[in-house]
């Protein structure tokens, strides 16, 4: 018994030599002297060496590696090479490195050779190739980097994306292909990275005119689509069939006039949806099946919507944000939030026409917490309009509206009043205002002159609500920010 106790002890002293010599490994690494790799420079971080080689050429770069080759066990976590002339990367130019993160930035970047990266292949699990003059995917060079998590193809001048231009990246979970040329995606152009590792594709900021569905069909794993900043002019049912698990699709900033129905019906478990900076006119009542349980997140602003698209809306029985900003509504119905809006706490319609607030317009809103009415308008703003939501309110801005100063205002004067936060920095600087017509000023709503505009009756009756226990004016768990415009 004793002998084995001897042995468990032994086997846990060796274990903690070993972990103590991969430590020390990992802590003694050591940057080759400035002289030696100059123009380049070198830093020992946690991990490994940060080596960094900037405004220089092939010439520099490959001695710098050849003294960065002698150094036994070195582990080169970040190589950084950025502003440089090196339109070719040249065969076996990293051999004998151990590179983890490799960057080639903004350095005219065109050819990659067969064998140029395929020496660090086991190694390297980050690559940015991002703002240089790639006009294809370098499909061969990457082939052999079997454990590579992201690669970065951000800013080049690619058109197309061929057939299999991915394969043999076995383990990626994000590519980004951002602001390239891209206008064709060929079927069988993410080939070899379906039903394997792929979570985010982003291929925004291109020259696509539909959704490449026959490429993206096959990415059953991918959680998150950018494709914002195209030139997309539609969509329609079946555009997105086969991405089951996304999480979140970005159209924002294209050139679609409708959301048709049953267009987003694959995507059950979508959770975010930007529609924003389109020329959106029409949402239809069936746009949003399938996106019942878990769309939380909406963006419909930039259009131009003339009214909230509520029938379309009140399917979606989990929505928290709201965003309707920057349309044409010229007009609330007093049924706009009903049947889905109890689960709102964001509701953004800043920078649209609305002159009128129906009293119960807000009725249904529950859960609204932010509230945004700025840039409308708005002439009165009475207390009936927002009773329903000032339990949980907790910021409102209704700045830049032409707000007239009368007794319908008197509630939200003694709101401010007394408000717990009164040393908010906005607060300080920014005040609500409301013109006096017969005096032709403007007013802080702070301010108006109550007594001698003789307001009596309900508004008059309730300047403050203490008394009654009511959450509007006093709890302090409730901290209101009321944003507002500056008074000159």
């Amino acid at each position: 018994m004793r002998e084995h106790g001897l042995s468990d002890l032994w086997r846990l002293v060796w274990l903690l030599c070993l972990v103590l010599a991969m430590s020390l490994a990992q802590t003694s690494q050591v940057c080759p002297s400035h002289t030696e790799i100059a123009p380049c420079s070198c830093s020992v971080k946690k991990s490994g060496l940060d080596i960094v080689c900037e405004i220089t050429d092939l010439g520099h770069i490959s001695k710098a590696m050849a003294v960065l080759k002698g150094k036994t066990n070195a582990i080169i976590f970040y190589l950084r090479l950025r502003h440089n002339n090196l339109p070719k990367l040249q065969g076996y130019v990293f051999l004998g490195l151990d590179i983890r993160h490799l960057t080639i930035h903004n350095s005219s970047l065109a050819v990659l050779e067969e064998s140029s990266l395929s020496s660090i292949g086991t190694k390297l699990t980050q690559l940015d190739l991002s703002q240089n003059s790639l006009t294809t995917v370098p499909t061969i060079a990457l082939r052999d980097l079997h454990h590579l998590l992201i690669l970065n193809l951000n800013r080049n001048k690619i058109t197309a994306i061929h057939g299999k231009a991915f394969e043999g990246l076995d383990t990626l979970e994000i590519l980004t292909l951002y602001e390239n040329k891209i206008s064709s995606i060929e079927a069988d152009a993410f080939k070899g990275l379906d039903n394997r590792k792929l979570k985010r594709l982003n291929l925004g900021g291109n020259e696509l005119t539909s959704i490449p569905t026959q490429a993206l069909s096959s990415l059953e794993l991918l959680k998150k689509l950018e494709m914002q900043e195209n030139r997309i002019s539609s969509i329609q049912e079946g555009d997105f069939q086969g991405l089951k698990a996304l999480d979140s699709l970005g159209l924002a900033h294209n050139h679609l006039r409708e959301v048709p129905g049953r267009v987003f019906s694959h995507l059950t478990q979508l959770n975010s949806l930007e529609l924003d900076g389109n020329q959106i006119t029409h949402v239809d009542s069936n746009a949003f099946i399938g996106l019942e349980e878990n769309l939380q997140y909406l963006r419909l602003g930039d259009n131009n919507l003339h009214s909230v698209p509520s029938d379309a809306l009140r399917r979606l029985h989990r929505l928290r944000h709201l965003d309707l900003r920057a349309n044409n509504i010229t007009v609330l119905l007093e049924d706009a939030f009903t049947g889905y809006g109890d689960s709102i706490t964001f509701l953004n319609l800043q920078k649209n026409l609305i002159k009128v607030l129906p009293p119960l317009v807000f009725e249904n809103l529950n859960s609204l917490e932010t509230l945004s009415l700025q840039n409308n308008k708005l002439q009165h703003i009475p207390e009936d309009v927002t009773e329903n939501v000032v339990d949980t309110l907790r910021h409102i801005d209704i700045t830049d509206n032409p707000l007239i100063c009368d007794c319908e205002l008197r509630w939200y004067s003694a709101w401010l009043g007394n408000l717990r936060d009164k040393d908010d920095e906005m607060m300080s600087k920014k005040r609500t205002v409301c013109t006096m017509a017969s005096e032709h000023r403007e007013y802080s709503v702070q301010n108006i002159p109550l007594d001698r505009m003789g307001c009596v009756g309900k508004n008059a009756g309730r300047i403050s609500s203490s008394a009654t226990g009511c959450k509007v004016y006093v709890d302090a768990t409730l901290p209101l920010v009321v944003l507002a415009a500056v008074v000159v």
